[in-house]
C-alpha cells in the first residue's frame, strides 16, 4: 500500500459522510499527482479493515470516483489510478492544443512524425479547394499531456500558401503561432465534424491502446482572414481519455 493513504484519517466527530472524506482525499491525492496514473488502488477489503470502516462505505467511495473518471476498474486486475478525461472546448472555440492543455494544468509535447510534399488528391483537393496542380504539405503529429500521448493528427495544407513551412520545426513550435508570424495566416474560423470511430493496429501501436478501442475522430477544416481554407486536419482522439464539453444557449429567436 502506498504510504500516501497512512494520512487518511477518518474523523468521525465532523457530520462529513465517511465515504465522502475517503473520495475527496483520494480526489486531493490524485489530482496533486501523490497517487498516481495507473497506480493499484489497495483492495477494499484492506481499506477498510485499515480505516475499521464497513465495506459499503468503501465501495461507495470507489463507485463515486470511477464515475468521475478518477478510477478505473478492470475485471480480474483491479482497481486503478486514473485521470479524470480532459474536457475539450475546442469544438466551439478556436485555442490551440497546447493552450488547451496548459489551461488543465497538463504539458503538452508534440512528436513530429513525418513531413514531406505531397500531390494533391480529391478529398484534400475538395476540403481545401484545391486544383490537381497544386501540392500539399502532409504532417502527421502524435500530440501528448502529462507524457501520454492523446491524439494523432494528420494535417494538409497548401504548399502555395506557406512555402518553406516544411523546414520549420514543428515539434518545438506551435503550428498556428508559425502560420501566424511568418506567413500571415489567421484563423478567421473553422469547421469542425465529430464522428465514432476505432483504433486500427497503427494508432493502437502510437496511441498505447487496444486494438478497436474507440476514438473519437474529428476532422477539421480553418479558414484564414480572407476565408480561404488553409489547413485541413484529421484528429483521433483516445476516447478513454477525452472528452467533447459543449454549452448550449436558447436562440434568442426562439419561443
Amino acid at each position: 500500500m502506498n504510504s500516501i493513504y497512512e494520512q487518511l484519517k477518518i474523523d468521525r466527530t465532523v457530520p462529513i459522510p465517511l465515504y465522502y472524506q475517503i473520495k475527496t482525499f483520494m480526489i486531493k491525492h490524485i489530482e496533486d499527482n501523490s497517487l498516481k496514473d495507473g497506480e493499484l488502488v489497495p483492495p477494499e477489503e484492506e481499506l477498510c479493515a485499515y480505516l475499521n470502516v464497513s465495506r459499503p462505505t468503501v465501495r461507495q467511495a470507489f463507485l463515486e470516483l470511477v464515475h468521475e473518471g478518477y478510477l478505473n476498474r478492470i475485471k480480474s486486475k483491479g482497481t486503478f489510478v486514473t485521470r479524470p478525461k480532459i474536457a475539450g472546448d475546442f469544438i466551439q472555440k478556436i485555442q490551440t492544443y497546447n493552450q488547451e492543455m496548459q489551461y488543465y494544468g497538463l504539458k503538452p509535447k508534440t512528436k513530429l512524425l513525418s513531413i514531406s510534399e505531397i500531390d494533391v488528391f480529391a478529398e484534400v483537393m475538395e476540403k481545401l479547394k484545391l486544383t490537381e496542380k497544386d501540392k500539399v504539405i502532409c504532417l502527421e503529429r502524435l500530440r501528448y499531456a502529462d507524457d501520454k500521448p492523446i491524439v494523432y493528427v494528420k494535417t494538409f495544407i497548401p504548399v502555395k500558401l506557406c512555402k518553406g513551412l516544411i523546414d520549420e520545426d514543428l515539434e518545438q513550435n506551435s503550428l498556428y503561432d508559425t502560420l501566424k508570424t511568418k506567413y500571415n495566416i489567421e484563423i478567421a474560423h473553422i469547421n469542425r465534424q465529430i464522428h465514432a470511430t476505432v483504433a486500427d493496429p497503427y494508432l493502437s501501436d502510437l496511441l498505447g491502446i487496444m486494438e478497436n478501442a474507440p476514438l473519437l475522430y474529428i476532422t477539421t477544416v480553418a479558414y484564414n482572414q480572407n476565408d480561404i481554407p488553409f489547413e485541413y486536419s484529421l484528429a483521433s482522439y483516445r476516447a478513454d481519455m477525452y472528452k467533447m464539453n459543449v454549452d448550449l444557449y436558447k436562440d434568442k429567436f426562439y419561443k
